[in-house]
This record gives C-alpha cells, sequence and structure tokens, in this order.
C-alpha cells in the first residue's frame, strides 16, 4: 500500500478551498454594512476632484477591519468616476520601513523598476505617478507595525488628493505620532465592535457556503465551531477551524464533517505549540529577549543593553516597551530611580496563548 493510498479518491467536500484562505475577499460582509459605507465616504469626495478623507480603523484582531476595507477598494474598481483613482493596500507588519512602504505602493501605481532606487527616489517617483491621477486611496494596514513614519510623512506631504487608510488593532497607536504628521493627517476614527455570538455565527454561515458543498456539515459539528469562534471572538480562528476540520473528514474519506472532526481540530489547535511572540518584528524580539534575561531591571539598564547590540535610538527603544506592554508581555512599575530621576522596572511576565493565536496545526 502506497503513502498516498489512504488519500486517493475523487470526493472533495470543498467547492471552494479558496474561501478560507486568510486573502479571501468575501463579496457580502454581513454586519460590516455601516463601516463600509463610511469608507466609501471618506473615498467619495476624490470623484468629484476634493480632497478625501482620512480614517483611522481600529478595533481587536479578527473582527473584520482588514477584509471590510478591502472589500471597499475591491468595489472601488467596478466606479466609472474611479477609473483614474489607483488605491494600494500596504501591510505594514511586511513593508515596516519607508523603503519597503515604498516600493510596495511604487509597485502597485505600475513602477517595477525599483532595484537600483534611494529611498527618497522611490517617493519621488511616487508623487510623479499621481501627478495626472485624480487621486488616490492609500490604505495602511497593521500601521502599528511601522518602525517608524517617514513614509507617512511624505505621503500626507505630497500627495494632494488622497484618502488614507489606517487600520491598528493598538488603541493606543497616534498618541506619540510626530506633531508634524498629526497636523496633517486629521483622522476620522472608525471603531470596530466584537461581533456577538449570532453574528459569528452566521459569518460562518456564509463562509461555509463559500468554501463547501452543500449538507456537508453536521448541524452539531458547525455549531461547535460557532461557539469556540465566539469564545476568543475571531472570526478567523472559526475559519480556521472550518478549514481543518473538513481536511480532517477528507483525509478520512468521509461524506460529512461530524462533531468528532470539529473536536479533533480544535484538540490540534489546543495542543500546538507556538511562540507566542511569533508575531514580532526582529528588533522587538531583541528587546524581549533582553527583557525576559534582565527582567527586573529598569529601563536605562536594558536600554544600554539595547546600544551594545548596535541599536542607538531610545525612540524606537520606548515604542517597543510600549508595545509589549500593551501585549502583556511585559510589565512596567514606576520607580523614583535612574540617571533622569525616575524611571521604571521592566517585568518580563510572557503571553498567554488563545485560540486565535493558531493559524496552523500539528
Amino acid at each position: 500500500m502506497g503513502t498516498f493510498d489512504h488519500l486517493m479518491h475523487d470526493q472533495t467536500l470543498f467547492s471552494n478551498p479558496d474561501a478560507l484562505d486568510p486573502d479571501f475577499v468575501p463579496k457580502l460582509l454581513p454586519f460590516r454594512e455601516n463601516q463600509q459605507k463610511h469608507i466609501a465616504t471618506s473615498i467619495n469626495p476624490l470623484f468629484h476632484g476634493r480632497y478625501g478623507n482620512n480614517l483611522l480603523i481600529k478595533g481587536a484582531t479578527g473582527i473584520g477591519k482588514t477584509v471590510t476595507t478591502r472589500r471597499v477598494l475591491i468595489d472601488l474598481d467596478e466606479v466609472e468616476e474611479a477609473s483614474n483613482i489607483p488605491w494600494v493596500y500596504v501591510n505594514c507588519w511586511k513593508a515596516n520601513t519607508t523603503y519597503k512602504v515604498a516600493v510596495q505602493v511604487c509597485h502597485a501605481l505600475g513602477f517595477k523598476f525599483t532595484q537600483n532606487m534611494k529611498t527618497n527616489e522611490i517617493l519621488n517617483k511616487i508623487s510623479k505617478l499621481l501627478e495626472d491621477k485624480k487621486g488616490v486611496v492609500l490604505a495602511l494596514d497593521e500601521i502599528d507595525k511601522a518602525e517608524e513614519y517617514d513614509f507617512l510623512y511624505h505621503l500626507l506631504e505630497e500627495t494632494a488628493k488622497k484618502t488614507i487608510l489606517l487600520i491598528t488593532n493598538d488603541y493606543e497607536w497616534g498618541r506619540d505620532l510626530d506633531p508634524r504628521i498629526k497636523s496633517r493627517l486629521v483622522p476620522e476614527i472608525i471603531e470596530f465592535a466584537p461581533y456577538t455570538p449570532e453574528e459569528i455565527k452566521g459569518i460562518l454561515k456564509e463562509r461555509v457556503k463559500y468554501a463547501f458543498y452543500e449538507n456537508v456539515w453536521t448541524p452539531e459539528a458547525f455549531d461547535l465551531i460557532a461557539k469556540k469562534a465566539s469564545e476568543v471572538n475571531d472570526i478567523r480562528a472559526g475559519i480556521t477551524l472550518l478549514k481543518a476540520a473538513g481536511e480532517l473528514a477528507e483525509s478520512q474519506a468521509s461524506k460529512t464533517i461530524t462533531l468528532d472532526h470539529t473536536q479533533q481540530a480544535i484538540d490540534k489547535t489546543t495542543h500546538f505549540s507556538i511562540k507566542p511572540t511569533s508575531s514580532l518584528s526582529d528588533d522587538e524580539q531583541l528587546v524581549m529577549e533582553l527583557c525576559k534575561n534582565h527582567s527586573g531591571k529598569i529601563i536605562g539598564e536594558l536600554y544600554a543593553l539595547y546600544k551594545v547590540k548596535g541599536n542607538k535610538s531610545e525612540k524606537t527603544f520606548r515604542r517597543i516597551l510600549d508595545k509589549l506592554e500593551n501585549r502583556k508581555v511585559i510589565s512596567l512599575e514606576a520607580t523614583g530611580e535612574g540617571f533622569r530621576g525616575k524611571s521604571s522596572i521592566v517585568y518580563y511576565i510572557g503571553t498567554e496563548k488563545k485560540l486565535s493565536d493558531f493559524t496552523t496545526f500539528e
């Protein structure tokens, strides 16, 4: 018997497995219609030759911020008045420097020959590419993951008619932003409220319609996944479980996805081992490791160790500490000690894993 013989059958439970991929954008987004309208309204002035409105889109992980924004951008392509209004989507977790953001924007606007260009040259090229455009929509996702914001200043200063959409799950983002950027940005704020359990169930039902053939899910199997997704309030966790349970059922040549398949998927997710800091950038990992290895020291002592590693910016160091504290990786306890008269003791506390942290299986 060959290794793959038990898998070689014609039956599949998935009508469209791509509908369970992280980048899939459904045509319909239940329960986010108001937010879609708000984003569309911020873009609408561009159709009439006016400046668009900038938005700061806030909310917890897995409650539809990115997919809602991307749906509006995709729909923009179908609007006749927007034929000369390009849009660009950049994930600042992946493109976390001015150079990387500039390259992505330039490529999205149709200019690909950036290999030997300096950052300022690419930024200037972006301005030139937009000179004959009616406007531009720039969506910057995970904006809190950017290491610095020179690109944001340039886009605000050198791009005439635009709407900038900033997406973050960091409710404190923008507090320490350079005043010159703040004064130019002045965004409206959209806050995405968490889904209710019934809304989560409804959204997952729609995703099942996209991804699976009819009647392959037993009601109790689906209900358990909806329940687990509601417990962590994360649609993506539910979608991950839908995919995992379907694959388990298919690997067993089952014609239906049962409660047992769902429970197996949940068990594999729960016991999957993952580093709680896998989402951190290299610099954030470095600071986290310093906090872990020197827990109990004051900020000034840790910063001295940070500089020894070849890093000089105290502002960057402080910003990373704030992020780690917000994510409950560390805690800061104020003290009167320190070379500047006051400081804080840094304690490493790690992170608590939850279902939404997991995206792969054993």
